[in-house]
């Protein structure tokens, strides 16, 4: 039984890594705007929810069944979904046979069984109280929300993913992991009181016009992210309409020349900017200009597009063409500059700067915003 209880938590241990890369930029962006930063107590608690939901999922659904054909051949016992109120009182009785030292209700399975129930949304509900800043009531009733799902994916195999139910659907669940909740939301009110405060107010205050090395960068992330998924949707609207993939480079400079240098100098961010609360100005306080921005982000993205235009050499004959021995020693350069250089400066230079920053004669500035409440 221990064995099987703590697989799923396990198996929660490896994905949980996963679910981070996927929510980490939307997860700091929302938090730079609320609050001015990604991380703190706030953050704890937030990817600790979050680890304690997939935990809660995995622990309802796995072990999974190998061969769900073969299995639904072979077996019935979630096949009737349990619908008697308060079954699991029997069961126990049962199980007990009038024996209640304490060894028998050690090896009482139904009993422990019921208890993990009971806790199972206990943390559900501590977390809508504190975390999400939800009333006594709603945070009950999203307990019983969250149970009922739980059963409904474990009567429909799985949405369906399974040609039967391989766990069994039973109301008892439903009322144990509803009174899980009701505790977790009677003891989170108090427990509120008692932690850490999460007013974002508080962290707006102290953070907001930092202009961090971590804000930077998932502001740096944010951008060739989103620039890298408009240029993934262009080739692939290319596809669906038979059109040809190669020879984009013509629209795509002009995507990179409006994400990178365009939206900078109409409204002083990137795309990546902007969510992160970051603008880019000169160093005397006004707006950079094309050329600014041109030399800025041409030596950042340098490693991108000089690989990208070594990869389009098709022959490498430099008896020929020696020029294009240009490429490789200008990737060493910018491996140099963007890898080593620009890291050593940002971190232990006085003013922080990169030096692209210094070659183009540009910063970054928190755009200060009001916290939401």
């Amino acid at each position: 039984m221990v064995a099987t209880f703590l697989l799923p938590v396990t198996t929660a241990l490896w994905v949980f890594p996963l679910v981070v890369l996927v929510v980490m930029v939307p997860a700091a962006v929302v938090s730079y705007r609320r609050r001015g930063r990604a991380g703190g107590w706030t953050s704890v608690m937030f990817y600790s929810f979050l680890f304690y939901l997939l935990a809660a999922l995995l622990q309802t659904i796995i072990p999974l069944p190998r061969d769900g054909g073969a299995y639904c051949a072979t077996q019935s016992y979630a096949s009737t979904p349990q619908l008697r109120p308060f079954y699991f009182v029997e069961v126990i009785q049962q199980r007990a046979r009038g024996h209640w030292d304490l060894g028998a209700i050690m090896r009482n399975a139904p009993l422990w069984s019921t208890a993990l129930n009971v806790v199972l949304l206990v943390p559900l509900g501590i977390y809508l109280r504190y975390l999400v800043k939800m009333r006594f009531l709603p945070a009950v009733l999203v307990g019983f929300g969250v149970s009922l799902f739980f059963e409904l994916t474990q009567l429909t195999g799985l949405w369906f993913v399974y040609p039967c139910a391989y766990r069994l659907f039973s109301v008892d669940d439903l009322i144990l992991n509803t009174a899980g909740a009701f505790l977790g939301a009677a003891i989170g009110g108090p427990l509120s009181r008692i932690l850490p405060p999460l007013e974002p107010a508080h962290d707006v205050k102290r953070y907001a016009d930092k202009v961090t090395i971590t804000r930077r960068l998932f502001a740096l992330f944010t951008d060739i992210l989103g620039f890298a998924t408009l240029v993934a949707f262009w080739l692939g609207l290319l596809t669906l309409f038979g059109k040809p993939t190669t020879g984009q480079e013509i629209p795509i400079i002009l995507a990179a020349v409006v994400w990178f240098v365009l939206a900078p100098l109409l409204s002083g961010s990137t795309l990546g900017k902007r969510a992160m609360l970051l603008r880019v100005e000169r160093t005397n306080g006004r707006r950079a200009g094309p050329l600014a921005l041109l030399v800025r982000y041409g030596i950042l993205l340098s490693p991108a597009w000089l690989l990208w235009l070594a990869l389009s050499v098709d022959i490498w004959d430099v008896s020929d063409h020696p020029s294009r021995l240009l490429i490789p020693a200008g990737m060493l350069l910018s491996v140099f500059v963007v890898g080593v250089w620009t890291p050593l400066a940002v971190f232990f230079s006085d003013d922080h700067r990169a030096p692209y920053e210094q070659l183009s004669r540009t910063t970054n500035v928190a755009i200060v915003r009001r916290a939401s409440t």
